[in-house]
């Protein structure tokens, strides 16, 4: 089973601690997100403290989860996603809802220094009837 491949097996993937973001050139979040927009059977990823910024965050929405039709929930706690990455993370929501494609359910934020109103607005595009996990401020 490869991971990257639109016939994956992977359901589950569990990342954390890796120090996935703030490297040279983004490497980590442009690999995650090529898994994300190529994998047909991801439903979860685990990514917490891992080191993820905006600019990461940034690549994984519009590059990875805006080409994923199967993950619904997102785990990004403790990283440093910031108000950047919220808004991204927000408009590639916003962006499958309008084009009836949105799958994801749940979002883990807490302590990523996301503010108040980037947090409700992410909120919002992500749907009431959801849920964004602890505390995001």
């Amino acid at each position: 089973c490869v991971l990257a491949q639109k016939k994956s097996c992977v359901e589950i993937l569990h990342l954390e601690g890796n120090r996935i973001g703030g490297g040279n050139y983004n490497e980590g979040a442009k690999a995650l997100a090529n898994i994300l927009s190529q994998t047909q059977s991801l439903t979860e990823i685990y990514l917490g403290a891992n080191r993820i910024h905006g600019d990461d965050a940034q690549i994984l929405a519009i590059n990875g989860l805006s080409n994923n039709s199967t993950l619904k929930k997102l785990y990004l706690e403790g990283n440093h996603v910031g108000t950047d990455g919220a808004d991204a993370l927000r408009m590639v929501l916003l962006n499958q809802t309008e084009q009836k494609r949105k799958v994801l359910e749940h979002m883990f934020l807490d302590n990523n220094g996301v503010g108040k109103e980037a947090a409700e607005a992410l909120g919002r595009a992500l749907n009431s009837d959801t849920m964004i996990g602890g505390t995001l401020f």
